[in-house]
C-alpha cells in the first residue's frame, strides 16, 4: 500500500521586493479544495526531433529548463494580498529608470513522497482575473520561473512494501 497527504506537501515562496511589508518569505496556505493543487511543467520539451527526407531523426537538444507553477487559491488567502503586491510592484518597475527586479524562488517539497522541486528566479507575467459572483471563490496564479529542477524520489512508504 502507498501512502499520500495533500496535508504534507508544501509550497514555499520568497517574494521580496524593495518596501515590502509583507513577509518575504512563506509558505503557500491558502488553496482551495480539489485536484492538482499545485502544477508544475516545463515551458520547453527536453528536445524536439527533425526528420531528414529519407526518415533520418535528428534530436534537438534543448537547455531550457524554464517552467510555470500554478496553483488556485481562496480568494480571501492572505497569499493573495502578498502575490498581488509583488506583481504590482513589478510591473511598476517598468517606469523607474532601469529598477532592477527580485524575483520569486520557489520550492515545492512532498514530504511523504519526498519529491522535491526547486523554482529559480521567477516573475508574474499576467495579473489573475478578479472575478465575483455566487460561485467564484477562487483566484489562480501562475508564476513563470527561469529554471525548474525536477527531483523524483521513492516515498518514504517505499520499505513496508512486501
Amino acid at each position: 500500500m502507498y501512502q499520500y497527504s495533500f496535508a504534507n506537501v508544501d509550497l514555499l515562496l520568497e517574494c521580496d521586493f524593495e518596501g515590502n511589508s509583507n513577509p518575504s518569505q512563506f509558505k503557500v496556505e491558502g488553496f482551495a479544495t480539489g485536484e492538482n493543487l499545485i502544477n508544475i511543467m516545463r515551458r520547453a520539451p527536453i528536445a524536439t526531433t527533425t526528420f531528414g527526407a529519407y526518415g533520418d531523426m535528428v534530436v534537438n537538444m534543448q537547455r531550457i529548463r524554464a517552467g510555470d507553477l500554478t496553483f488556485p487559491l481562496l480568494m480571501n488567502s492572505k497569499e493573495n494580498k502578498y502575490l498581488q503586491d509583488w506583481a504590482n510592484n513589478f510591473q511598476s518597475l517598468a517606469d523607474q529608470d532601469g529598477q532592477l527586479v527580485q524575483p520569486i524562488q520557489a520550492k515545492l517539497v512532498d514530504n511523504m513522497g519526498k519529491d522535491e522541486v526547486i523554482l529559480n528566479n521567477g516573475v508574474i507575467l499576467a495579473m489573475p482575473s478578479l472575478s465575483r459572483g455566487q460561485t467564484m471563490n477562487t483566484v489562480t496564479w501562475v508564476l513563470t520561473f527561469e529554471e525548474v529542477v525536477f527531483k523524483r524520489e521513492h516515498g518514504g512508504d517505499l520499505q513496508d512494501l512486501g
